[in-house]
C-alpha cells in the first residue's frame, strides 16, 4: 500500500539504515531504555487527542456533505420524480414565493422528501393530523425556534423556505459535530487514534448519508446519543454524576426519536458493571461483605430510577400534551382553513374526531414512557407489527438491509471471540464488566437488528443502525485496522480524495466490496431518495 512520507517517517539520530548496520548487535542498556521510552511516547501520542486529526476529520466531513449536496441537486434537477401517494404536506401558493424562495427551494427540495414533509408540516402548523404524532417533537421544535431567531431579518424569504434552510444547516452542523464526537468516543474506548480516524472516515461515507443531510432527525439524534455516551465513557471513575448528565442527553435523544429509549441500556449496563465488579480492587460483588452488597444494590436501584425518570420525563410530558390536544371532546384550537381542507381532501384524521382516534381510550402503563398513541399509529399508517413487513414485495428491502445486518453479525462474533480469549470465566467476566467494554454497543445493535427483522419496517434498518449506535463504525474501523497493521496514522490521510480507501480497496476483493458498499449506498441512496424512491 502506497504511503505518504511525513515527518513521522523521517529517520532520527541512530535510526538510519546505515547507522543501524553500524550498531547492529551492540545495543546498550541506554539504547534499550531509549527504545522503551520512545515506544511509550508513541503509544501516548497514539491514544491522545490529535488536533491535526480533528482538522482532517472536519475537512472530510465538509467534503462529503458538499459531494452529497451536489449529487442531490443534480439528480433532483435531471430526473423526474417518481409518482407516489406519500404525504407531501400543504403546498405553499406560488404567489407567496419570491425569486429567492424559488432558488432556495430548488436547491433544497431534494432534501425534503418522505419523512421530511411530516417534519416541515409540524414545524409550520404543529401536530394537526393523527399521522404526524409518529414523529417526536425535539427536532421540529429546534428547527422552528432556530428559524424564528433569524427569519424576521429576511422578510423576502417565506417561512417555509426559512424552515428548510435552517433544517439543512442544523443537520450540517450536527453532522460535523458527530464526526468529532465519534473520534473522541472511539479514542476513549480503543486508545487508538488510527481506529478512531477510520471510524470517522466510515461515517463520512456511511450508507445512510442522505438521511444525515436531509430534513430528518438522524443527525441531531446521533449527536445527542454520542454526547450521552461521551459522559459515560470519557471518565468512568466519576460516580453518579456522569450517569445523571448522560440521562439528560439521552432524554433529549429520546424526545428526538422513539428508539432513543434503548439508550437507557447503556446507563443500566454501566451501573450494573459498577455494582457487580470493582476494577481497582479486582473484586466481584459476591466476594464482598454483606453491608457493601446491600449499599451497592441500593445505589444501583436508586440511581437507575433517577436516570429512568430523567430519560422518560420529556416524552411522557409530550404524550400527555398530545393526548389532551387530540382526545378532548371540545375543540379549543382553531386550525387554518388550509389545514382542514387538506385533511378533508386526503382523508386525514384531525384532533377531536374521537370515532377515528381509537387510541384515546387506551390508558398509559405507569413504567412505560412511550405515548399511548405511538404503537397504534405506527400500526395504522406504517403496518408496524410483528412480522408485518414479511411480504414478498418487501424482499428487496431485506436484501438492501442485509449488508448492515452482516456487519452487526460479524461484530458480535468478534465480541464473542474477545471474551472467550480472556481465558478463565473470571477473566471473561472482568472483560465483560470493564468500564470501557463495547459489549453494550453490540447488544444495542443486535436489538435494533432483530427489531428491524421482526417488528419495525426493515427498509429503515440501515439508517437506524448507522445513526443510533456507534457499533457499526467500531466494527468496520476495527476490521480495517487489523487488515492494515503497517499503515500509520499519516497513511490514513492520503490521498486527499477518498483517503485510505483508495489504496485499501486494491489489496483484497473484500476491501473493494466494502468500499463499493459505502460509495454505492452513498450515491444510489441519494439518487433514490431525492426522486421519491424508497431507500433503506
Amino acid at each position: 500500500m502506497a504511503r505518504r512520507i511525513s515527518k513521522r517517517d523521517e529517520p532520527i539520530v541512530g535510526e538510519s539504515d546505515e547507522k543501524a548496520g553500524d550498531y547492529k548487535g551492540h545495543e546498550t542498556d541506554g539504547d534499550a531504555a531509549r527504545s522503551i521510552l520512545s515506544k511509550r511516547i508513541a503509544f501516548q501520542k497514539e491514544s491522545q487527542w490529535d488536533d491535526e486529526c480533528a482538522v482532517f476529520i472536519l475537512k472530510q466531513s465538509v467534503l462529503s456533505r458538499c459531494l452529497l449536496f451536489i449529487i442531490q441537486l443534480a439528480f433532483n434537477a435531471l430526473v423526474t420524480d417518481f409518482p407516489t401517494d406519500a404525504f407531501k404536506g400543504i403546498p405553499v401558493p406560488e404567489e407567496e414565493l419570491s425569486l429567492v424562495d424559488r432558488c432556495i427551494q430548488f436547491a433544497l427540495s431534494g432534501l425534503s422528501r418522505w419523512d421530511a414533509m411530516h417534519f416541515l408540516h409540524i414545524m409550520r402548523y404543529g401536530y394537526t393530523y393523527e399521522n404526524t404524532l409518529a414523529f417526536f417533537p425535539l427536532f421540529p421544535t429546534v428547527i422552528y425556534y432556530s428559524t424564528i431567531v433569524w427569519s424576521w431579518a429576511t422578510p423576502f424569504i417565506h417561512f417555509t423556505t426559512a424552515l428548510m434552510l435552517t433544517a439543512v444547516t442544523v443537520n450540517f452542523l450536527c453532522f460535523l459535530l458527530c464526526a468529532q464526537l465519534l473520534y473522541a468516543l472511539v479514542l476513549a474506548i480503543t486508545k487508538s487514534a488510527k481506529v478512531s480516524l477510520l471510524a470517522c472516515l466510515v461515517l463520512t461515507l456511511n450508507p445512510a448519508s442522505i438521511f444525515f443531510s436531509a430534513i430528518y432527525s438522524e443527525a441531531l439524534f446521533m449527536l445527542l446519543t454520542l454526547c450521552g455516551l461521551m459522559m459515560l465513557y470519557m471518565d468512568p471513575t466519576l460516580p453518579f454524576i456522569r450517569h445523571v448528565i448522560a440521562s439528560f442527553f439521552f432524554a433529549l435523544a429520546f424526545a428526538t426519536r422513539s428508539n432513543g429509549l434503548l439508550n437507557f441500556g447503556y446507563i443500566a449496563f454501566s451501573l450494573f458493571a459498577e455494582t457487580v465488579y470493582c476494577p481497582s480492587e479486582r473484586k466481584f460483588l459476591w466476594r464482598r461483605d454483606c453491608g457493601t452488597i446491600i449499599l451497592k444494590v441500593l445505589r444501583f436501584v436508586l440511581v437507575g430510577f433517577i436516570c429512568w425518570t430523567i430519560l422518560s420525563s420529556m416524552v411522557i410530558w409530550h404524550g400527555a400534551r398530545m393526548q389532551r390536544a387530540f382526545c378532548s371532546g371540545d375543540s379549543f384550537k382553531v386550525f387554518p382553513q388550509s389545514v382542514i381542507a387538506f385533511a378533508n381532501e386526503h382523508s386525514l384524521v384531525l384532533p377531536h374526531q374521537l370515532d377515528n382516534l381509537t387510541w384515546c381510550r387506551n390508558e398509559r402503563i405507569v413504567l412505560n414512557p412511550m405515548p399511548t398513541f405511538y404503537a397504534p399509529i405506527q400500526r395504522k399508517y406504517w403496518d408496524v407489527k410483528p412480522f408485518g413487513y414479511w411480504k414478498l414485495k418487501k424482499l428487496p428491502c431485506f436484501i438492501m438491509a442485509a449488508p448492515a445486518f452482516i456487519i452487526v453479525l460479524y461484530g458480535c462474533l468478534q465480541q464473542v471471540y474477545v471474551l472467550r480469549s480472556s481465558g478463565s470465566f473470571s477473566g471473561m467476566l472482568s472483560a465483560l464488566f470493564d468500564p470501557l467494554s463495547t459489549v453494550p454497543f453490540a447488544v444495542h445493535a443486535v436489538v435494533l437488528s432483530v427489531s428491524a427483522l421482526m417488528l419495525y419496517n426493515v427498509e429503515v434498518a440501515t439508517r437506524i443502525l448507522f445513526s443510533s449506535c456507534p457499533f457499526t463504525y467500531l466494527v468496520l474501523a476495527g476490521y480495517m485496522d487489523r487488515r492494515t497493521p503497517l499503515v500509520t496514522l499519516d497513511d490514513l490521510q492520503y490521498p486527499p480524495l477518498l483517503p485510505f480507501f483508495t489504496n485499501f480497496s486494491r489489496t483484497h476483493f473484500i476491501h473493494a466490496l466494502l468500499l463499493a458498499y459505502l460509495l454505492g449506498y452513498f450515491f444510489i441512496g441519494t439518487v433514490l431518495h431525492v426522486n421519491w424512491l424508497p431507500f433503506t
